[in-house]
């Protein structure tokens, strides 16, 4: 897809915010497994849903200069169009001996780590398998969380970054659209999610993360998935766009529909009209210099006979995937009450609304970007003006 990214600018800026924040940490290198950490160090993608399941390659980011990319060999000259150093990676997986091989890498990776410039005494680790873990081990490398460094570089979005939120929100309004146009009694939910899916490829978006098109009774609980169900009219139908789009970012906005000609129940509407109040209201609050904290506490309250299923969290961050800061519902323990808001945040709005037992569940959520005086949405799509009475 086109788009007026620069794309140069977007990679050393990530990198930039990474490698100050391993100088803020006191972390002297980085070694990434994760997809989205690879990918925000170095620019660099190949198979990622792949590579999020296997150990086929990892990026070396030290505290200054450029990194080093061990690459799964067959992509290689993939990689090499936008990082630097690109070097075989040397797998330990799905082969016999894997604790020899595994000894082989950490021996290549510990002499990177010390061309690199660092002592190689202790390692910044998102995720590792067990054979490289212990092969690092024996090689007597300490190995430390690299969760608060990637974190802190990923909360606050670079202008680049930001740009590519507004872009893969076209797409996500596109995809949400498309989906309430084929809605009609007869089709399958599986059906719906390839209409998702269809519009996203199309326009440049790489991946659903979830299969998330639900329908009447399969509303209720939250966290089911598409099936070859036959929608009728009168149902209820929520979308979740889990998708990762344009760049690898994620995008993450959710709504719910009314089938057919039919009346929306008395049911249908409290429902729907919860959770809407509920969603514009916590919208509301997010602002730069708010606290977690003051955020849970200052949430709009959730219709008691809705608590019990309640949706994990009330909002979250996004980016190359979901991400930190976190807001959970006031009842809930809250990790971080002191992490304050910032501008250029980029965050996820959502809750679900279903009483225990009951018949259909509305699930509604907005992805919205921090401004200096207030928030932004990011993928600005309608309502079902007939559930919400507005």
């Amino acid at each position: 897809m086109d788009h007026d990214v620069d794309l140069g600018r977007l990679r050393a800026g990530r990198l930039a915010r990474l490698q100050a924040a391993m100088r803020s940490h006191d972390v002297e290198v980085c070694l990434l497994f994760n997809e989205p950490n690879v990918r925000y160090a170095t620019g660099a993608s190949a198979m990622p849903i792949w590579s999020n399941t296997t150990f086929v390659r990892c990026a070396l980011v030290p505290a200054e200069g450029r990194p080093i990319l061990f690459e799964h060999g067959n992509s290689i000259h993939r990689s090499r169009l936008v990082v630097d150093d690109v070097r075989p990676m040397h797998a330990w997986e799905f082969i016999d001996g894997a604790d020899a091989e595994a000894d082989v890498w950490a021996r290549e990776t510990v002499a990177a780590i010390r061309e690199l410039g660092a002592t190689g005494d202790a390692v910044a680790v998102d995720r590792l398998g067990t054979p490289g873990y212990l092969a690092l081990q024996r090689a007597g490398v300490t190995i430390v969380d690299s969760g608060a460094v990637t974190a802190a570089a990923r909360e606050v979005k670079t202008p680049e970054e930001i740009r590519l939120l507004e872009v893969n929100g076209g797409i996500v309004t596109e995809m949400l659209a498309a989906s309430e146009f084929a809605l009609a009694p007869g089709v399958r939910e599986r059906e719906l999610l390839a209409v998702l899916s269809d519009t996203l490829l199309r326009r440049g978006g790489e991946f659903l993360a979830t299969s998330t098109v639900c329908s009447g009774p399969n509303t209720n609980p939250w966290r089911a998935e598409a099936t070859d169900r036959r929608i009728e009219s009168g149902d209820l139908v929520f979308v979740d766009t889990d998708c990762v789009g344009v760049e690898g970012y994620f995008s993450c906005v959710s709504r719910t529909f009314l089938c057919g000609d039919a009346e929306p129940t008395v049911t249908q509407r409290e429902t729907y009209g919860a959770a809407f109040a509920w969603l514009e209201a916590m919208k509301a609050l997010v602002r730069p210099g708010i606290t977690c904290g003051d955020l849970a506490a200052d949430a709009p309250a959730l219709p008691e006979r809705y608590v019990p299923q309640r949706y994990e969290c009330m909002i979250h961050g996004i980016g190359l995937e979901e991400e930190s800061p976190s807001v959970c519902h006031p009842i809930d323990p809250q990790p971080n009450p002191d992490r304050v808001l910032q501008e250029g945040m980029a965050l996820v709005v959502e809750l679900y609304a279903g009483e225990v037992g009951g018949a259909q569940g509305v699930k509604l959520g907005d992805q919205v970007l921090v401004t200096a005086d207030g928030s932004r949405v990011l993928a600005p799509y309608r309502f079902d003006t007939r559930l919400s009475g507005t």
